[in-house]
């Protein structure tokens, strides 16, 4: 019995061992994903590797804004986990974490279909975080067409710093005799060591913000769309699910990112995060204000462009224009005034027609979308109504705006 006793607290003490070296985290809080559908379950630490486990309800993946407005079914979806994936550590772009192997989910370029209700789950392997590090992100890629990538910002999970180990003693020197060394031939050369190709880290830089209500100031759920620039030729976009209204994204430094955030009962926003003069591992906060739709509330339509003197939309306006289309369908009730106006420059009432012809421009694209006719009324005011009256071109570019008032909810 003692025998049985002794080899029982020696198993124990081994698995001890064995589960010392291994640290979990359940359900970790991360602070944003871009993807509402896929959560990490669990985060496992051990000797050699940070395996991250996933669960993929299709079920609850939202369909895209071109499927709703067509009125089509969300449909097969192809999956699969990018090899070049890495974790980082927030605010030091020197230090990542590269993928290992993944399971339950093909490594690109192969792939697996999955079908609306399916649940998914697998694992992926990283190179073991760092002791220390108990916030991380990882980083799959940025989205291009109908193609969407996993990405998790500040996943949080307990991964303590280990003591240091205890300097052992430098033994004294023996008085030996020193070892014979066979001299090298001379017609041998030495060896060529290949040269190592070093890979620039990504200077990274963090940007925090948080999405206000204009009035309140309150945070709100939202959600930002913002376009990237991609490595080759195009650009690429990603969007990103605030839904405490703070957000969290590493973008890289010296670029300049195009943004939209939207939020239902607001009016969207666009803008800019300029990161041009911004440094690698620098932490950058931003606001970004909605405007609650309510009668009485006008906005500037921002990026809504014309010609000089000429009242045709311009393609670059389609965006802000679609924007505009989903607000008037989420809200089916809602009648708008499109209001034209002009600088001061050049004939009053060539300036007072050019008004009156921008708005109608307006109303037209909106009402070719499928919204009623009788939800919008177009009216020009000409230069009667500045924002500014300085003489500056900048001052007079504010002038020359097209705003969107609500009448009716």
């Amino acid at each position: 019995m003692k025998r049985l006793y002794h080899f029982l607290g020696l198993l124990l003490l081994l698995s001890g061992g064995a589960v010392a070296q291994k640290i979990t985290t359940l359900s970790p809080y991360v602070e944003q994903q871009s993807q509402p559908y896929v959560n990490i379950t669990k985060v496992e630490l051990t000797k050699d590797f940070t395996i991250l486990y996933f669960t993929l309800d299709y079920s609850s993946n939202p369909r895209s804004l071109e499927d709703m407005i067509l009125g089509r079914r969300r449909s097969n979806e192809e999956i699969e986990i990018d090899p070049n994936c890495r974790l980082y550590e927030p605010g030091n772009a020197g230090r990542k974490f590269r993928f290992i192997k993944a399971e339950g989910i093909p490594v690109a370029p192969q792939k697996r279909e999955i079908r609306p209700g399916d649940m998914v789950k697998f694992v992926v392997y990283f190179e073991r975080l760092e002791p220390g590090i108990e916030v991380f992100d990882m980083f799959e890629g940025r989205d291009q067409g109908t193609k969407r990538y996993w990405n998790y910002f500040s996943v949080h999970v307990r991964n303590p710093k280990r003591p240091l180990p205890k300097k052992q003693p430098t033994p004294e020197p023996k008085n030996e005799e020193p070892p014979i060394i066979a001299e090298k031939p001379k017609d041998v050369p030495p060896p060529i060591e290949p040269k190592k190709e070093t890979v620039p880290a990504p200077q990274l830089v963090t940007l925090r913000g948080t999405v206000v209500d204009a009035k309140t100031k309150k945070p709100i759920s939202a959600r930002i769309s913002y376009v990237v620039p991609s490595e080759g030729n195009g650009l690429d976009s990603m969007q990103l699910s605030a839904s405490s209204g703070r957000f969290r994204i590493n973008l890289d430094a010296g670029n300049k990112y195009a943004y939209v955030a939207t939020a239902k009962g607001y009016f969207p926003s666009s803008g800019a995060f300029d990161l041009t003069q911004a440094k690698g591992g620098q932490e950058i906060d931003n606001q970004i204000v909605l405007n609650p739709v309510a009668i009485g509330e006008a906005i500037t339509l921002n990026n809504i462009y014309f010609d000089i003197s000429k009242f045709d939309l311009l393609s670059s306006s389609f965006a802000e224009m679609d924007r505009l289309t989903q607000l008037m369908r989420e809200n089916p009730t809602m009648e708008i005034r499109v209001e034209g106006h002009t600088d001061n420059l050049g004939d009053f009432d060539k300036n007072m027609e050019l008004s009156q012809n921008r708005a109608n421009a307006v109303k037209q694209y909106l009402v070719s979308k499928g919204i009623d006719a009788g939800r919008i009324e177009a009216k020009g005011f000409g230069p009667t109504r500045p924002v500014t009256k300085g003489t500056s071109e900048s001052e007079r570019r504010r002038n020359r705006r097209v705003e969107l008032v609500v009448v009716k909810m």
